[in-house]
């Protein structure tokens, strides 16, 4: 029997969706685990907790989450939480021999904690600590937050690095990392993907409606493309990025095709108005969501900005893209088989 806990230094770090790619691996292998979040600032409603569950867990016919304990303020787990804790784990090792445990962060409603030391230390599990990037990041802060866990620490993953300082972090946190003995799992960049709105969002954000019924809402849309008078080709101009999406002006079928043709994966359509017959058409054969909204096109791109800010991971298609993206900087078999 595995039990795994993964920690972060604080909120936000990726602990919810590195757990997200574990849990989708083991099942791939035909290890399925268990998941558990034991501490919790909003417990009956954890968004976390909801996505796993329907996302992850019920599709593949696993036992459910068990319930959380609320997060308080204090550092410590009283012993009626302790008592919870060891209950729900028994009682999902009868069914699920390895546990994905997603810890309580190492500061914990705003003051250091030791929750998570005393989790690990219950329950006797592995524990990978995952660290948002910063300047001030240091090798020294996270030898001390290692030396708690002892011989229980796994290795560390440092996340969200801007891509410009991948290698000078790599290089720095390898060779700092190991001088103090602790295990290095790599580093991992910035991913648009994981702060992408879906096509669902965006429609509600603008309060477009539907041309036709659409499909691919849950997609992630990670760029926009304004559609304009350009002096490149169409489809060189809107096919250079993936899993993006073109806002333009309703009575431009021009752009609005060479978009559909160049793949981008939702229309955006600007000053209401429908599209003609022959980009509905279109838009149907290749399966791509068409919005129309009232506003103007700039009036459109500034309203969306907001969302790449206050987008969480709660949706599968951003989780299975992340762990593709994820593969080439981790080595995501040997965080799975930490679990077994």
């Amino acid at each position: 029997m595995g039990i795994l806990q993964i920690i972060s230094h604080r909120p936000q770090a990726g602990k919810t969706s590195l757990a997200s790619v574990l849990l989708l691996a083991l099942a791939q292998a035909d290890k399925p685990a268990g998941y558990y979040k034991p501490f919790s600032t909003q417990p009956a409603t954890d968004p976390d907790i909801a996505f796993i569950q329907a996302e992850i867990l019920n599709p593949q016919g696993g036992p459910p989450a068990p319930p959380s304990s609320i997060l308080e303020p204090s550092s410590t787990m009283s012993e009626s939480q302790a008592h919870q804790l060891n209950e729900a784990v028994t009682t999902l090792q009868a069914s699920q021999p390895r546990i994905l445990v997603e810890g309580p962060d190492l500061e914990s409603v705003g003051q250091a904690s030791t929750l998570a030391v005393e989790v690990a230390s219950l329950l006797d599990s592995r524990v990978v600590l995952i660290y948002c990037f910063s300047k001030d990041l240091d090798p020294a802060g996270i030898s001390q937050d290692s030396a708690a866990f002892g011989d229980r620490l796994a290795g560390v993953v440092v996340n969200c690095v801007t891509k410009h300082r991948m290698p000078e972090v790599r290089q720095a946190m390898s060779a700092e990392l190991a001088s103090r003995g602790i295990p290095f799992l790599g580093v991992v960049p910035e991913l648009r993907i994981m702060h992408a709105p879906t096509v669902a969002q965006v429609a509600e954000n603008l309060g477009g409606h539907w041309i036709q019924e659409p499909t691919q809402t849950g997609q992630p849309l990670e760029r926009f493309l304004i559609g304009g008078n350009i002096m490149d080709s169409g489809p060189e101009y809107y096919g250079r990025y993936e899993n993006q999406a073109v806002i333009t002006r309703s009575q431009r079928p021009d752009i609005q095709l060479a978009s559909l043709v160049a793949g981008a994966k939702c229309l955006v359509l600007t000053e209401g108005g429908e599209p003609t017959e022959y980009i509905k058409a279109e838009a149907r054969e290749r399966g791509v969501p068409v919005m129309v909204v009232q506003a103007k096109t700039l009036e459109a791109v500034e309203a969306l900005a907001p969302l790449f800010n206050s987008s969480r991971t709660h949706n599968l298609a951003s989780i299975q893209g992340f762990a593709l993206q994820l593969k080439q900087y981790l080595d995501l078999e040997h965080l799975a088989s930490l679990a077994l």
